[in-house]
């Protein structure tokens, strides 16, 4: 996708954000911009993306399809500034037409990222932030449409995103848009060497709202769609230090 087309969509999108009131800082802190503070998120997380992967000089597409449980731990050093990291489980299913390769949801996940808050969330203004993070997992896929097998997929995915949000009371919606990055490297262990190495990735709006039930506890859920489809929902438990 061209760079012109992303920054158009970007501009429409934190003008629209902006002019309709819709937004806010998504982590209940003291205020969006003061220091120290931490936050837990658990969270579970279905994604189904588009990959291209290269096997034996054949280019085929699969669906990709990822189930994720979370843990995120998020930590604010600087005025605006956050660091996080995660650790959880991840299943992965590979689908080409009729054919699915799947494996169990009991393998390894782990990353981090960062996050600035530009804009906090005032009286007329949203809040508005950038984000970027890079995470790894590797799965095994054990079943090919019912069938053993002893596959191994390797991925890593550098994502960023912008996003703006506004609390009202005590629910605060929020939007934007992600760009991901995925390199995935797909192995026959049962052979050895690589079956097929392959890249996904392009831009997906995102759509979310959180419900505070108090000002430590809340929950969260989120969907984006157009090049990745992700549902998502969690629990979040703050602090401010």
């Amino acid at each position: 996708m061209g760079i012109a087309r992303i920054f158009i969509l970007i501009l429409g999108l934190v003008y629209g954000i902006c002019s309709v009131g819709l937004a806010t800082e998504v982590m209940p802190w003291v205020t969006p911009t003061s220091i120290g503070g931490v936050n837990t998120e658990v969270y579970y997380a279905n994604s189904t993306q588009k990959l291209k992967l290269n096997i034996t000089g054949y280019e085929d597409t699969y669906d990709y399809v990822s189930q994720k449980i979370n843990i995120k731990g998020t930590f604010r050093p600087g005025l605006g500034l956050e660091l996080y990291i995660l650790a959880g489980v991840i299943g992965s299913e590979l689908k080409d037409g009729s054919t699915s390769y799947k494996g169990k949801m009991d393998d390894a996940l782990y990353g981090g990222g960062i996050r600035y808050i530009l804009l906090g969330d005032i009286v007329i203004l949203p809040a508005v932030s950038f984000e970027l993070g890079l995470n790894h997992s590797s799965s095994n896929l054990t079943k090919q449409n019912g069938r053993e097998i002893d596959f191994t997929l390797d991925t890593t995915e550098l994502q960023g995103s912008v996003m703006a949000s506004k609390k009202i009371r005590i629910i605060t919606p929020y939007g934007g848009v992600k760009f991901f990055h995925n390199w995935v490297n797909w192995k026959d262990r049962a052979v050895g060497g690589d079956k097929g190495k392959g890249s996904s990735g392009d831009i997906s709006p995102f759509l979310g709202g959180k419900i505070s039930f108090c000002p430590f506890l809340s929950i969260k859920g989120e969907i984006s769609f157009l090049d990745e489809l992700t549902y998502a929902g969690g629990l979040n438990l703050s602090l401010g230090i």
